[in-house]
């Protein structure tokens, strides 16, 4: 068995500054490492060296100070190290990383290609899955665990809301969770002896035309950077002056943000569908996604954003979807403001797969050639979208906030970087222009029962996968709910334990609200691993976020920059959580929902 082992080395987060003058991120002076994720892909190729005797090939595109990653990843126990180095790769896009590494990688060989679920430094998950297509093979994302038997293998994928457990056969790629396994650690010895090992190095032109690489190759671009840190209040309360009247104080304040009333009012404008337009040459795609047998909230609001970009060029909105009995979604999709759908129908297509998903994707958009295409930001979505952009050759922004008409009547998509801390306008040199959505970020229109979409078959020609669906597991509804969930409470460990989350639950029931979780709430399995909030778990956008006994790591932190308004209630005075939120109750969590739920239920809300 051969691996190659894909990375990148990324810069603490959190050390990272903005310049506000000349709108730069401040790299100087802060330390790098390898992406957290990409180490799990590492360990785990050391592991199946340790285990069936695999030779194990570490790839990196970088400068030249990427050599220590390198380094780092030959004295965890890999082979080789090569290093893809030279200027044409600079100013790469996901497209044009993605190329060269596969150029790289077929010179190299191999059987099994490793890489991480994505890179903390830009969250896009694109490069794996556009490298599975470029080297024409399968993929599984987000592994959390994988057994062997030879060459074959059994992979189980994070949902949004559970697992699933795919079979499959070498060659394929996979990509790393967290949960895959605890990274091996490089200590200053395995370093020292690893100093003198040679490093390959494979220049530009010796992996084709050097006009595919780096910017020149790349389909999108960055117009500009802009922070996004958002500024909060900080109004912070001491539950000794009277709990009680803390309490009422704090939720007055709350009411005037928008508890119990319109959160939306202020910062969402009602988005109204009219009569139906049939303009494919200003063409709006959304690609729908269908969870546990419904459309998934987030497909309404990529069609509510599709049918203002539509009204403001006087274009038209098309839904794709796919799957088995789709036809039933027709009027769903319709009210919500697709002119057209396009059907992909087949028994097979029940279950989401990556391989045929894709191909019925990107034949449809080259024969219709549509001007935008909206896909959500989600599990499925992550994995779909960038093997759909390889296959056309197009540009792809993932994990958007937000898309626009500039007066171009060009699509500029606002991707968020650096741990949420900045925004990056991004702009696509080609058509159509692609884009996945974080959910929970834009407005769904409101829907019109009375409107009538036209209906269009696609022909589904090719339905096989080279992986094989085996089960899923669901584990909880609260994953999807966490998409576009107006209140979401957040669990830290100062809630005690387990045993204390019906007193949470009980604050959810009584403000309508869903639930959240720190990762280490997640690791000691108080919640499921889908409600994990931040660096490596989800970004939310509610309009209330409350954090009980959360402490305000910044990896957590990461995660909630999106919330509109942020309670923290917490009985120590110094954590970090008071820095970054609204309002702030320093008290005894118990005692503070105690008497919020007391509060809430008398006010009615």
């Amino acid at each position: 068995m051969k691996i190659v082992v894909c990375i990148k080395q990324v810069p603490y987060i959190d050390h990272l500054k903005f310049d506000h003058d000349t709108k730069r991120v401040i790299r100087e002076g802060v330390e790098s490492e390898i992406n957290p994720f990409d180490k799990r892909a590492l360990t785990h190729a050391v592991e199946l060296k340790k285990q069936f005797g695999a030779e194990t090939i570490v790839v990196t595109m970088g400068p030249p100070q990427a050599e220590s990653a390198l380094r780092e990843a030959l004295a965890m126990g890999v082979d080789r190290a090569v290093h893809l180095l030279g200027r044409e790769f600079a100013g790469a896009d996901t497209l044009a990383t993605a190329r060269a590494l596969a150029n790289a990688i077929r010179q190299i060989g191999f059987d099994l290609v490793l890489c991480g679920k994505y890179a903390t430094d830009a969250e896009t998950a694109q490069v794996p899955p556009m490298l599975a297509e470029f080297l024409n093979i399968p993929q599984i994302t987000g592994v959390t665990k994988i057994e062997w038997d030879g060459n074959q293998f059994t992979a189980t994928r994070e949902m949004d809301d559970g697992f699933e457990t795919w079979r499959g056969e070498l060659p394929a790629l996979l990509t790393a969770s967290e949960r895959l396994c605890k990274p091996l650690r490089a200590t200053p010895q395995d370093l020292e002896r690893v100093a003198g090992m040679p490093i390959e190095i494979l220049a530009p032109a010796q992996l084709g035309d050097v006009s595919e690489f780096g910017l020149q190759g790349s389909p999108t671009w960055v117009e500009a950077i802009e922070s996004i840190e958002p500024k909060r209040k900080k109004i912070i309360r001491q539950a000794s002056d009277g709990i009680a009247q803390v309490v009422r104080e704090t939720l007055d304040d709350l009411k005037r943000e928008g508890l119990g009333g319109d959160w939306r009012q202020e910062t969402h404008e009602k988005i109204s569908v009219g009569a139906g337009r049939d303009n494919p040459a200003k063409s709006f795609w959304v690609v729908a996604e269908i969870i546990e047998n419904e459309i998934r909230p987030v497909t309404f609001e990529l069609l509510g954003r599709a049918v203002q970009l539509a009204q403001a060029s006087e274009g038209e909105v098309a839904a794709l979807v796919i799957g088995a009995n789709v036809k039933r979604f027709a009027e769903t999709l319709s009210a919500h403001g697709a002119d057209k759908i396009y059907f992909a129908e087949h028994t097979a297509l029940a279950q989401y797969a990556t391989e045929p998903f894709a191909r019925i994707v990107a034949d449809a958009l080259s024969q219709h050639k549509p001007f935008a295409v909206l896909l959500p930001s989600t599990a499925n979505g992550r994995d779909l979208a960038p093997r759909v952009a390889a296959k056309l050759n197009i540009g792809l922004t993932g994990d958007v906030l937000n898309v626009t008409l500039d007066g171009q009547g060009r699509l500029v998509q606002y991707k968020p970087a650096f741990g949420g801390n900045v925004v990056a306008p991004i702009l696509s040199k080609t058509t159509p222009v692609m884009a996945t959505v974080r959910p929970g970020m834009l407005e769904p229109a409101q829907p019109n029962a009375e409107r009538r979409a036209r209906g269009l078959d696609l022909p589904v020609k090719d339905v096989s996968s080279r992986v094989e669906f085996v089960s899923s597991e669901r584990t909880t509804d609260e994953g999807v709910h966490l998409d576009d969930a107006e209140i979401i409470i957040g669990v830290g460990t100062g809630v005690g334990g387990a045993e204390n989350l019906p007193q949470v639950q009980e604050l959810c029931r009584a403000l309508d609200a869903h639930i959240g979780a720190t990762r280490k709430v997640v690791d000691q399995g108080w919640l499921p691993r889908q409600l994990q909030i931040g660096l490596t778990g989800r970004s939310i956008a509610p309009h209330l976020y409350i954090a009980l006994g959360v402490r305000g790591a910044f990896n957590h932190t990461v995660g909630i920059q999106r919330a509109g308004t942020i309670l923290a209630i917490n009985n120590n005075p110094d954590a970090d959580i008071f820095k970054q939120c609204d309002y702030g109750i320093v008290g005894d969590w118990r005692e503070v929902v105690e008497e919020m739920v007391k509060q809430v239920g008398q006010a009615s809300l």
